[in-house]
């Protein structure tokens, strides 16, 4: 063979072997994602809904671990760490994890629902993934989870489920399941990081009234708040105050046996996709950022 016949010879052998690579590559690419996108425990069904754990190959966000997911059957919904009204707040028990430490829930932004007495209860609709926060201290890790929580429909149901993470029987993630938890991570309500300003407080010691602005842009009727403390504390009106900030008026009774004060009382503010929380001191000291 000429020089020209074995350079065509070699070229033609070089674009064949970049062919079959790059054949090879395509056909094994959705498997590498797959394997790297990370892992799943497999469903644990109930009749009102079904839940999983879910750990990405990596940290989606600084703190977190992973997430469990609940899936809800049709016009069922279940409920935020503080329920509102009525209901029950999840409750997860990590003690037979192994090799992490810190484990606890984070809560996506909830919504307001009718809880079917004439409330409003704070939770979820169709789905959620509540991100775990904590870290690896070492050693074989393995996640498993106690999880109460409730589910609502025409009544309230209590139900219990144990999930655990283990290297036989999990189940690779999508993409759309990373989507999906960045999402519901996005949701996490982030610390304000500017100061809340009491504006008044009126009514009486055990039916008191206050209003409070804190810093957020857009339409005041898109917002949602949520507060919590030792005693009850509702969302009654928010409207616009100076440019940039809302005035949340609030209203509700102190705990019983707190000599009428609230203590520190957290607020939820904003919306899905701006959400925010700060604490405030209600009880006649400065109002905390």
């Amino acid at each position: 063979m000429g020089l020209e016949g074995l350079v065509r010879h070699k070229g033609g052998m070089t674009r064949l072997l970049g062919f079959c690579f790059g054949l090879v590559f395509l056909l094994t690419l959705p498997v590498l994602v797959h394997a790297a996108g990370g892992k799943a425990s497999p469903w644990l069904d109930f009749r009102e809904a079904r839940i999983r754990l879910v750990v990405p190959a990596s940290p989606p966000a600084p703190g977190v671990v992973g997430a469990v997911e609940i899936r809800l059957a049709p016009d069922y919904k279940t409920y935020w760490r503080n329920v509102g009204d009525s209901g029950v707040p999840p409750q997860a028990d990590f003690l037979a994890s192994q090799g992490y430490s810190g484990l606890a829930l984070d809560f996506p932004f909830p919504k307001a629902f009718d809880d079917g007495a004439g409330g409003k209860a704070w939770g979820y609709v169709q789905q959620v993934m509540l991100p775990i926060r904590g870290s690896l201290s070492g050693g074989p890790a393995r996640l498993a989870l106690k999880l109460d929580f409730a589910v609502c429909g025409t009544m309230c149901i209590p139900l219990q489920g144990e999930l655990a993470l283990d290297a036989g029987s999990a189940q690779p993630l999508e993409s759309a399941d990373l989507d999906r938890l960045a999402m519901f991570l996005r949701m996490v309500p982030a610390p304000a990081t500017e100061p809340a300003r009491l504006l008044s407080r009126a009514g009486t010691p055990d039916a008191p009234v206050f209003i409070v602005s804190v810093a957020h842009p857009g339409d005041p009727g898109a917002l949602s708040a949520f507060a919590e403390t030792d005693g009850f504390l509702e969302t009654k009106s928010i409207t616009a105050d100076t440019p940039g900030r809302v005035a949340i008026t609030l209203a509700g009774q102190p705990a019983p046996g707190k000599s009428g004060r609230f203590g520190p009382v957290r607020l939820t503010f904003g919306t899905r996709e701006v959400p925010r929380e700060i604490t405030l001191n209600l009880d006649g000291g400065p109002v905390q950022p």
